[in-house]
Order: C-alpha cells, then structure tokens, then sequence
C-alpha cells in the first residue's frame, strides 16, 4: 500500500507544480490564438518573443525576425499585428522615395521620443525648472529647448530624402540635399504640444507629404497629399499614417516595441515599430467633443448653442455627450479617431501646412472629417508657409452636425 501512495505522489506532483508555475518549464508554450508567448526558465537568460507569427530568442538577430509565415491557427487580426512599418508599406506598392520618408519620419519621431523620455532629469541636470529656452519662433511663440531638439531631429531625418522641407519652427523653406532628384516635399511640426513637456503630459509631431512643385512649393491644397502622420508620445510611442492614391485610402496605426530598438544590430528602427492598427475606422458618430471649456465666454453663438445642447442630449443626433480634453492635439485627435466625436480649436490657432491638412488627410482616409467650421480643410490652399486655421475634426456625422449650427468660428 505504502509503495503505490509513493508511486500516485511522484506522478502527481510535478504536474501540479507545473500547473502552479508554468513559466519554470523548460519549454516554450504558445498560445496561437492570441499570439502570446510564454518565456523559459529565468534561469536560461533567454526571453521569447512571437514576431511574424515566429518564436524566437530575443538574442537573434533583427532582420531574421521580420519575415512573414503563416501560423497554422493564427486568425487574420493576429498576423497583421506582427508586420513592421517597413513591410507594410512594401506591401500596399508604396513607392521606394515615399517609403523611406515615412520610416525616416518614423525613426525621427522615435529619436524625440528618447529625448521626451529623460527630459525631467536633463532638466534637473541643468538647473532648471521650466523648460523655456528664451527664443520666439516663427509664430512669435516662446520656444522650448525640445522644439529646437525635435525640429534638428526631422531636418536630419529627412535633408536627404526629400526636395524641401517646411517646418512649424522655422520662417522660410528648407532645401532638401537632392532637390533635383526627390519628387516629394514634406512639412512637419516637430513637436506639437510643447507647452504640456513641464508636467509630461502626452505630445506629438505632425506630418504631411506631397508631390514637389518646383515652381510654387507648398503651395497645394491637402486634397495633394499622398500620405500624411502623426505619432503620441503618450504610455506607449503610437505613429499612425494615411496612404491615398487612386486606388485606396487606408490608415494604419504602428507602436513602437522598445525591446527591439537594442537588438537590431543596425537594421533600420522603422523595423521596431509593429502594426498595432490595422486599417483604422473613426466612428461616424461618437459621444465625445474636445476643446477648450474655459473659453466658452468667447465663443460664437453658434458653438455656445451646440455645446449647450450636446451636454443635454437635444441635438439632432439626440445624443448625450461628454467632454475630453487634453490640450495637446495629437493625443486629442488620436483619441477621437478610435473613439468618435470631435476634437477642435474654434480660433484660427491652428497651421494648415503643419497641423490641420494632414490630420484632415487622415481623417478622410479612416472615414472622418476634417472642418474649418465652414469649408472641408483639405479644399484649403495655404496662405503663406504659416497660414492658420479653425480646426474641428472627428467623426464624420458629429463635425457635419456641428457645421449645421452655424456660426462656430471665434
């Protein structure tokens, strides 16, 4: 008797050992369905990662784990989010030109990230305690030290991939180092919400790509842009495109894996950021607007009268909504888009080059709006490189509803 409890004891309990602590198994466990992946033993040094549908060490080398391979079991949604920037517009017939500044758009934005990231402690080093450099820009705003950081970072970026560049921070158009030989200009803001870096609040950069006109650059309408950006620096590094051409109009949303930035021996970061997105849909109506509440005694009749009915339910649309507002754009459209409804600025506060076409772009791309109150933006030319705007943009059935009211520009 003594013999077969001893005999049952030694069967069962290493399989409940196992059962309580499953990652101290020598293997690797796979869940196909959801993609996630379960490391070995602590003790090997070793971590897994499930990339393109691949198990590998965290060790190998970068450029052996951005293949595509179909893993039996795996649905559709799975293997979308294991393809890198660089893929991705390989595969939607993006051109060799625009596919490379859009990944050095991408590693930019990653290269701002890095500085945003020890900016409170670069801040202490320095003895200072606000992050005010003392300068104007162009728009006779007080610059902070990380716009004139960001704006350097895009310049180097993208001087040799691009005819001319127009940036928020700078007063007249950058040449490209090959202007005879790009055929695309871009204009950037290179970090939007600088005003929110003293307490770390989510900012962004903002991007927009046309077709050169050597004779007249930036001169063009949004409805000229091929494809547009803009990335959050929020909990995690998002960088969302738009790709028009004649074909389609697609928005995709990529995040940056930080665990991929050390181990890609040289290959090109654009590989570290991850489609996250896929084929990004704004809602055609949400419950949700964004703007700034405190100035309510300025604004028009028409915007007063919309805000007052939106908070009771008694618009058309009979819809109750809330407020969202983080003051910074990127992060407030960003949210609208997933989430519906709109985000704006009713003052003509707004760069049409920089901020309000390409994320008007985007809009229209994932099935939103873009307004100036009045007009589509992107119908919009530009009145000189810093022209500005009123700006509501979100979903398409809220901006329209909003539009019918009248009377919403300040």
């Amino acid at each position: 008797m003594h013999h077969l409890i001893l005999a049952v004891y030694l069967l069962l309990v290493p399989a409940y050992s196992f059962v309580l602590n499953p990652i101290h198994s020598s293997s690797m466990h796979l869940n196909l369905r959801s993609g996630k992946s379960f490391p070995t033993s602590s003790r090997s040094g070793v971590r897994h990662r499930v990339l393109d549908g691949k198990v590998r060490a965290s060790g190998e080398d970068s450029s052996t784990r951005v293949h595509s391979s179909n893993v039996e079991g795996s649905d559709e949604r799975n293997r979308l989010t294991l393809i890198t920037l660089p893929r991705y517009l390989r595969e939607h017939n993006v051109d060799r030109e625009l596919r490379e500044i859009i990944c050095r758009s991408a590693d930019a934005c990653l290269r701002v990230s890095q500085e945003l990231s020890r900016l409170p402690i670069t801040s202490l080093m320095s003895d200072s305690t606000r992050q005010d450099s003392g300068n104007m820009n162009v728009q006779g705003e007080e610059q902070k030290p990380m716009d004139v950081v960001a704006n350097e970072i895009f310049i180097g970026s993208l001087k040799d991939h691009v005819a001319a560049m127009a940036s928020e921070e700078e007063e007249s158009i950058i040449g490209g180092e090959n202007p005879l030989d790009a055929k695309y200009e871009i204009a950037f803001d290179p970090l939007d919400g600088s005003s929110n870096l003293d307490v770390s609040v989510p900012t962004g950069s903002i991007f927009g790509i046309a077709p050169h006109t050597p004779a007249d650059p930036f001169t063009s309408s949004g409805r000229k842009l091929v494809a547009a950006g803009y990335s959050v620096y929020s909990s995690s590094l998002e960088f969302v495109i738009s790709l028009t051409n004649h074909e389609y109009s697609i928005v995709s949303g990529f995040t940056l894996d930080p665990s991929l930035i050390s181990s890609n021996n040289g290959i090109d970061r654009a590989e570290c950021f991850v489609l996250s997105r896929p084929n990004m849909k704004c809602p055609p109506k949400g419950s949700f607007y964004s703007l700034n509440d405190g100035r309510e005694p300025d604004w028009p009749e028409g915007l007063k009268r919309w805000v007052h009915d939106a908070k009771r339910g008694i618009t058309p649309s009979g819809t109750t909504y809330s407020s969202r507002y983080v003051c910074s754009l990127c992060a407030d459209v960003h949210r609208t888009f997933i989430k519906g409804g709109w985000a704006g600025n009713p003052r003509p506060h707004l760069r049409l080059l920089y901020e309000a076409a390409p994320l008007a772009h985007i809009a229209e791309a994932c099935g939103g709006r873009g307004s100036d109150g009045v007009r589509n933006l992107l119908d919009i030319e530009p009145e000189g490189l810093h022209g500005r705007t009123c700006v509501f943009i979100g979903s398409i059935e809220d901006v329209k509803e909003l539009e019918a009211y009248s009377d919403i520009q300040q």
